[in-house]
């Protein structure tokens, strides 16, 4: 059996989306590949099976941030790095700091091929750090392609528009665009649209600068149904008590934090509208997941997202970080039970174009065809359709 080294620091924090997508695919491939999985380890921490430990980092003046993240990056350690790789056949690195610098660096050294997924966005580092800087994203985005994404065998990509944007930072190792995908359990039934309020409209991220739930506030305060809206923002981060005093603020009935995994099933598959105010998004999972479960959604139509790829009907999106329109939008889905039945029932539709079964197939062979030494064609370079 083939086994992978798979590089994803913040394992034991599930809420992270890079994080459940990765348990999503070694969970898939358990029965055709062997995985040891290089995490960040952390005092009085128990490792999960076919965990590989490395220390943690530190980063004077970066900590805090990090810590209301949770997303633990951890420190190469060489002679673990050295062991780990010389067991594997393969390395796919999930993120691309410390850790996956060195395991690239000594896969290399011991001639193992190496797969990189691109799940991290510059401006959702920046975004933390409170910088806004055109010129700053893009020598990130260079400085990513040159010193982790080149380095690999193969790129992955999660939609075309995150395979596009390191192609224009000057990527050339071939890309693969393969959906995270949507598991079968987000696909329930779900009963027709209420005629009338009240209404509970949901959205599920992190609780970041950059996901903008902020907006969606705004934009329930100002909204004629205001007094008829339950808002769940569903997720954790550094946001979550400033995005629970502006509720406060605004006379705005708001659920801000984290829930279960079942209780999240069910927020999709009774919601009556799904809002994702994101600017930085490399897919959308949980754009996807509402859909897969029917719900009618309402997006952010933001340049640098690539959700308006699957969500394009003029009533689901709102132009760029325009609240006004927000408000316009969110209205006019609430006020029809016709719109939202409609918008359900085709969204249902485009999830399963971004099944997870096909994705974890095509994750297989991609890494059969680097265990063989050969590079990803150039008809792999495309959406799933």
């Amino acid at each position: 059996m083939p086994r992978v080294a798979m590089v994803v620091d913040p394992w034991h924090h599930p809420f992270n989306g890079t994080v459940v997508s990765t348990r999503r695919f070694i969970a898939a491939l358990s029965a055709r590949f062997k995985f040891h999985i290089l995490v960040t380890e952390e005092p009085g921490q128990t490792l999960d099976e076919g965990c590989v430990g490395f220390p943690r980092m530190s980063i004077p003046g970066i900590n805090p941030i990090i810590d209301r993240m949770k997303a633990p990056l951890a420190r190469p350690h060489r002679q673990r790095l050295e062991r780990v790789i010389a067991d594997s056949d393969l390395l796919h690195v999930q993120f691309p700091f410390f850790l996956g610098h060195g395991a690239i660096t000594e896969a290399r050294r011991q001639g193992k091929p190496v797969v990189a997924s691109f799940h991290v966005q510059p401006e959702n580092i920046l975004s933390n750090l409170n910088l806004t800087s055109q010129w700053l994203t893009a020598v990130m985005y260079r400085f990513f392609v040159w010193r982790f994404y080149s380095r690999a065998d193969c790129v992955i990509a999660p939609s075309q528009f995150a395979a596009d944007l390191l192609i224009k930072a000057g990527l050339q190792v071939p890309v693969t665009v393969l959906s995270n995908g949507v598991t079968r359990e987000f696909f329930v039934d779900r009963a027709a649209a209420k005629k009338g309020p009240p209404f509970h409209v949901v959205s599920v991220g992190r609780l970041a600068a950059e996901k903008q739930q902020h907006h969606l506030i705004d934009a329930i305060a100002g909204s004629r149904f205001k007094q008829d809206i339950q808002l769940s923002l569903v997720g954790t981060g550094p946001q979550q008590k400033r995005l629970e005093e502006q509720a406060r603020r605004r006379g705005v009935q708001a659920t801000i934090g984290r829930v279960t995994d079942e209780a999240l099933g069910r927020l999709y598959q009774t919601a009556d509208l799904f809002v994702q105010t994101s600017a930085v998004e490399l897919e959308g999972m949980s754009v996807l997941e509402a859909m897969a479960a029917g719900c009618p959604v309402l997006i952010n139509k933001a340049s640098t997202s690539a959700v308006p790829e699957f969500v394009t009907a003029a009533e689901a999106t709102y132009s760029m970080n325009s609240v006004p329109e927000l408000t316009r939008k969110l209205d006019l889905l609430l006020g029809s039970e016709q719109l939202r039945d409609a918008a359900g029932s085709a969204n249902r539709q485009i999830a399963l174009t971004r099944d997870h079964e096909r994705s974890v197939q095509m994750l297989s062979d991609v890494y059969d065809r680097v265990l063989n030494r050969s590079v990803c064609s150039d008809d792999e370079y495309a959406v799933q359709s």
